[in-house]
């Protein structure tokens, strides 16, 4: 099972980074609303939406940031692993499906 695959310090800072520009994109899976209340930039020029592309609240349970025109590819990507993953047969019971 996987959450990330790199995190470069505190949620905030990927956020940040990502409305730099330093990097392209950040996924958050299973987050709660203090790992990114600091780090929700909108105003810095990322897009930030939940795991349907919605924008992204305090009630959200996964943050998507990316520049904004990475994030409906992003957002297409995880729907598609997501449909995949329940329609797997090789999917085991505890799978990171919980966390999508």
């Amino acid at each position: 099972m996987t959450q990330r695959i790199r995190m470069f310090g505190s949620a905030a800072l990927d956020l940040a980074w990502v409305a730099d520009g330093r990097i392209d994109a950040n996924i958050m899976l299973s987050n709660n609303p203090c790992d990114t209340a600091a780090g929700v930039v909108r105003e810095a020029g990322a897009t930030v939406v939940d795991i349907g592309g919605s924008p992204h609240s305090m009630t959200a349970h996964a943050t998507i940031a990316a520049r904004p025109k990475r994030v409906a590819d992003l957002v297409e990507l995880i729907a598609e692993a997501r449909k995949a993953t329940r329609h797997s047969e090789l999917s085991p019971p505890c799978s990171a499906e919980m966390f999508l």
